[in-house]
Parts: structure tokens; sequence; C-alpha cells
């Protein structure tokens, strides 16, 4: 079968493209190494607005001679990047056409004169990972080389939130832009000074900007005796498929942040639950957070590999 490639160049190319993520949770609603919706609208409205400050111009995809898209490839970090085609219809000429172009357009220069890639593929993708090997690739060894995909029905409901004392929960406000940018410098920098900090925290309205965002669906944990944010999750739903994904989830570790953590999580995961929601993911990297996910009813139920190549 013959596929066509092209570029994203306008908004309705973007807007066909979140369809193609939209339809494969008509499939499949558990996680893959593909994304949903929800994580699309993540990387497009926080990902690509306020870390790296690029255009959606840069998603390349493919279509059928039915001119249906096929397959996406996205840019993410410098040099790292997410081949995802529609299962089934990938064939290994259409994979070797994505990392092609991904060779081609998406490489990182180091100093020395190395161009790296870092394609991101599920462990359950034989395709994708034969193809991968066929192009010289290897599995890459680091800190965030591996993705946990959790998954967790909510038919019957989640688990039961386990309050703390001196803490309360409630929906992000409309002035905790500050509170929640430091709240989130402390949990994913821990031992770095506040200063680092944005002290306004607009990247943040970046993340409500999304289409699937939920003011009732974005939990922050207060200390009662200080007003402190102390632990916050944020999740998005996709009313179509009826899932949900927790896609920032933390607590700052003066706190006890598993125990916060958790209680958010299963808050959130309650409220989806009363939205008809049929379940839930999230993805994590380190290994010792997802302790706290599976005590608020999380499975694995895929993994995702990076593998590298140097050029």
């Amino acid at each position: 079968m013959n596929f066509i490639r092209k570029q994203c160049e306008t908004d309705d190319d973007y807007w066909r493209i979140r369809r193609f993520f939209r339809s494969l949770s008509s499939v499949d609603v558990r996680p893959t190494a593909n994304w949903d919706v929800c994580d699309f609208d993540y990387w497009r409205w926080h990902t690509l607005e306020s870390v790296w400050e690029r255009s959606p111009r840069e998603l390349r995809y493919w279509e059928n001679q039915e001119e249906e898209i096929v397959g996406v490839l996205v840019y993410g970090d410098p040099g790292v990047c997410h081949p995802m085609a529609d299962p089934a219809v990938a064939t290994e000429d259409l994979l070797h056409q994505m990392l092609e172009t991904a060779e081609s357009e998406f490489l990182l220069s180091l100093d020395d004169g190395r161009r790296l890639l870092f394609p991101w593929a599920g462990t359950e993708d034989a395709l994708l990972n034969s193809v991968l090997e066929v192009r010289g690739y290897e599995l890459h060894a680091s800190g965030h080389s591996t993705q946990y995909h959790g998954w967790q029905s909510l038919l019957d409901g989640p688990p039961s939130a386990q309050a703390l004392d001196g803490y309360s929960l409630r929906s992000m406000g409309s002035d905790d832009y500050s509170a929640r940018s430091l709240a989130s410098w402390r949990v994913f920098h821990p031992g770095e000074p506040d200063e680092g900090a944005d002290p306004v925290g607009d990247w943040y309205a970046n993340v409500q900007r999304a289409p699937l965002y939920r003011r009732d669906l974005d939990i922050v944990a207060i200390d009662d005796a200080t007003s402190e944010m102390a632990a916050f999750s944020t999740g998005y739903f996709d009313d179509v498929a009826r899932i949900g994904n927790i896609l920032l989830s933390g607590a700052v570790p003066a706190h006890p942040h598993e125990e916060l953590e958790c209680w958010t999580v299963t808050e959130l995961l309650s409220r989806l639950h009363r939205l008809g929601a049929v379940g839930c993911s999230l993805t994590w990297f380190e290994s010792d957070p997802g302790d706290v996910y599976t005590s608020a009813g999380f499975d694995v139920h895929s993994v995702s590999k990076v593998w590298k190549k140097t050029f």
C-alpha cells in the first residue's frame, strides 16, 4: 500500500491529526505506546507551547489512498520522536518512512559532531521494534528510558480516598497560578532553590487551554495551617471514549507526599467515575512512583522503551 507523507500546515490539519489520536481509543481504551487524545492535548498545549515554544507545524503525518490518516510522527524533546501508527494498518514500509523522516529532520546534534535520535516504542509492538533493529537502533538505558502505562477500570469505582488530618482538597482556583507553579517546581526539582520557579505561573494557563481540561478534574491539596499548596493531580477527560488520563501528579516532599498524592489521585478518580468514565490511564517513568499509583488502584498495562542510534 502506498502512503503519502504530509506536514501539518493549517488548523484543519491539526484538528484532523487530533481526531486520529481520538480514534485510536475507540479500538482499545487501555493505554499503549500510542497516545490518546488527552496525551496529544497535553503535548500541544503544555509541552509544545510552554516548554519548547514550538509550533504544531512540525507534526508529520501519513495518509492512505483514501486520504485517511494512518500514522503521526511527533517530535518530543530534542532528538526524541514518537512514531505512532494505527495498528490495524501499520506496515514495515510505513514505519520505515516515519523513521526516515525523523532521521532527516529530528536529529539531536552534539558539539562533538555526533547526531542522535531516540525513538519510543511499546514493548508489545513487535513490528516497530523489528524495524528499529533492522535500522540499527539499540535499546537505550537511562533514568528516563522506560515508561510504565498504568490503567484501572472505573466501572465499579476507584478505591476509597484516605483523607489526611491537617490538609484539605479543592479544585484549582483562578488565583492559584503562582502557588501551583511553586508546588510543581518543588515536586519536579527537589533540592533546587525556589528562585528557579516561575513566580507568575502563566505556563499553567496553557494546561487549562486544552480542549479537554476541566477545573473540577484539577485537584490540589492545601496545608490547612499554612495555606500552602502541598499536592496536585490534574486530569483530562475524553468524553467520547469515556476515559480519563492523569497528566500531572505529585506532592511536595516537605509534606507526607506519598499519602497526599494518593489522596489527590483517588479524589480525581472518584470525580471521573461520577462523570461516567469507564477507566483512567496515567504514565510514569521511575518505578518508585508506581507504588503510589498501584496503591491508588492502577495496574501496569503496557511498557514503552526508548531506542537510540548515533549518526
